[in-house]
């Protein structure tokens, strides 16, 4: 064993180094690989942003593409209409300007998105004009429009051309200017119907259905004239805009849309209307479409700042506490291996002194008896003290030997069919002597027809027999000893020793089911304090357990649960005392 111990300790020594250098490897590759995933999660869920951001500005736009194309044909009705009535008026000669204006004001009540509306005859003169509050100032009613390029272009085109323009009040707002021409009975140039929309009508539209703070839309000629951009004012994203529609091909309808690095990660989509010559226009800046993907990777960033600190941390931690283990599985190496020599000290010791006291005990039995002579009444009575010394020495020195072969693990139950109730009786019939003496009422309650149980029937009956010892060792005269065997809804069987006597207080419990632990020690209560020791080691060889409850000046009840899987099938009777 001397031999062995050092090399033990170096093999320990080193296998607890090799786990200290695992553990921290294992934690560096934690960190390591959670920091890839944060990593991967944070590069997919990106293009994923980026994803839903182009799928979102294609949809706004496409939106935005079909409000603005139901808008002006709206406005193109509203027109076709003017030019209609003002050529029947003509032909049946009604062309009085007071049915005119009052046909302008029912159509601006009817369409929310025009503001005004002018009839210009030949001369470039405005002949009627209808407005609603506010755009009072949107044109000026007496001057001639001869020579500016909305009267000009429409005298030289046909009636089937529309012009749309962008056109700024005296106020110095902007207004979206939409034009017809009609021709005269003879089919001569007779003027032109214009109609003029507030560009707010799209903006405000824009932000009923887009979100951010970033939000921008633009409405653009084929030529790259802004009719209208916002809500967000951004000269910079209206550039961008004409530069992306120049880039496309002239004609088509269908949604385009790229992302953007233009010193800031943009997406731009642009859609041409059908009938229309505009094209509208979406912007999406980063600060929209990535937000909620930002916010997520600061938390990410916080809670990997938080992971790593707690990881170092819990690392160093983890570290000084394997060290500290290698240390304790050193001192419980060496405490193993002096407990293990102290068992074969006590077994080796118990046995050899075994002999000799056997020796003592039968020759002062003998002695008693008169075998070598009379003997006074002095020497009989130290013969008999010499007797009980030796007896006494010798139950202690026989649990010592069974409790040191139990902590050594070489401990083992002969077993076989065990009939429970026969050995409470036998224990009941050797302790009842003592039970006598002192007065105590023994009360039985073993349940008839228990099952046969498989164990160890001489340690099952040495534990019966500590149990009623240690009851009427600590039970006064007229008191109450209960021996009780019941079973319980599992099918466990239970062994009941519950007495009267003056108890033990909820503090004291474990030092009463240690080794050597006596609570009360006086000359009335001797003992060797191994008794509830080795009962509780014998219930436990047996897959069982052993629970006691007490209260001082009360009494103690101790319970032993076998388990349901040591009953054997078949049925014993009650063997009555």
């Amino acid at each position: 064993m001397d031999k062995l111990s050092p090399m033990i300790k170096s093999v320990q020594g080193r296998s607890s180094s090799q786990r200290v250098r695992y553990l921290i490897g294992f934690s560096a590759l934690i960190m390591v690989l959670f920091c890839s995933i944060v990593a991967y999660q944070g590069a997919h869920a990106y293009k994923q942003a980026v994803a839903e951001g182009d799928e979102k500005a294609l949809r706004l736009t496409h939106i935005l593409a079909e409000n603005a194309e139901l808008t002006f044909l709206g406005v193109d009705l509203s027109l076709r209409r003017a030019i209609e009535r003002q050529y029947f008026n003509s032909l049946f000669g009604n062309n009085l300007p007071e049915y005119t204006e009052q046909n302008f004001k029912i159509w601006l009540n009817e369409t929310p998105q025009i503001v005004a509306l002018a009839l210009i005859d030949e001369s470039g003169s405005v002949a009627v004009a209808a407005h609603k509050r506010g755009y009072d100032h949107w044109l000026d009613y007496h001057k001639t429009l001869v020579g500016q390029q909305l009267f000009e272009h429409m005298r030289e085109a046909d009636d089937t051309f529309v012009f749309i323009g962008k056109h700024y009040t005296e106020d110095n707002n902007s207004l979206i200017i939409m034009s017809r021409r009609y021709n005269k009975l003879n089919g001569e140039f007779g003027g032109i119907v214009v109609a003029a929309i507030n560009p707010d009508f799209f903006t405000d539209f824009y932000s009923s259905i887009a979100s951010g703070n970033q939000r921008f839309m633009s409405m653009m000629l084929p030529d790259g004239t802004v009719l209208v951009s916002g809500p967000y004012a951004s000269p910079d994203n209206e550039t961008l805009s004409k530069r992306w529609l120049a880039s496309q091909p002239k004609t088509g309808a269908e949604e385009k849309s790229e992302t953007v690095n233009d010193g800031s990660l943009k997406i731009v989509s642009v859609k041409r209307l059908k009938n229309m010559p505009i094209a509208v226009s979406v912007v999406e800046d980063e600060e929209d479409f990535l937000a909620s993907w930002r916010q997520s990777r600061f938390k990410d960033i916080i809670f990997l700042a938080l992971f790593t600190i707690s990881g170092s941390v819990l690392s160093f931690f983890s570290v000084t506490l394997a060290k500290q283990i290698i240390r304790v599985e050193e001192s419980e190496a060496a405490a193993i291996l002096a407990s293990q020599a102290k068992s074969e000290f006590l077994a080796n010791m118990s046995h050899e002194l075994r002999t000799p006291l056997n020796a003592i005990i039968g020759f002062s039995e003998m002695i008693n008896s008169g075998y070598f002579g009379p003997l006074n009444a002095k020497q009989k009575e130290r013969i008999h003290d010499i007797n009980l010394c030796g007896s006494h020495l010798l139950q202690l020195i026989s649990d010592i030997l069974e409790f040191s072969k139990g902590d050594a693990g070489k401990l083992e139950l002969i077993e076989e069919k065990v009939d429970v109730s026969e050995i409470v009786n036998e224990s009941a019939r050797i302790m009842s002597g003592k039970i006598k003496t002192k007065n105590i009422h023994l009360v039985m309650a073993v349940e008839s027809n228990l099952p046969i149980l498989w164990g160890d029937k001489r340690k099952i009956r040495q534990i019966l027999i500590n149990l009623l010892s240690n009851s009427v060792k600590f039970t006064p005269e007229n008191g109450t000893i209960t021996l009780a065997v019941r079973m319980d809804t599992h099918d466990n069987m239970t062994l009941i020793v519950a007495d009267t006597g003056i108890g033990i207080a909820e503090g004291d419990i474990s030092k009463a089911l240690s080794v050597f632990g006596q609570v009360h020690r006086s000359k009335s209560h001797e003992g060797t304090g191994l008794g509830l020791p080795l009962c509780k080691m014998y219930a436990e060889l047996h897959e069982g357990k052993l629970l006691l409850t007490s209260k001082v000046g009360e009494g103690t009840t101790v319970r032993v649960i076998f388990p349901h899987s040591r009953m054997l099938p078949g049925k014993v009777e009650l063997l009555k005392l």
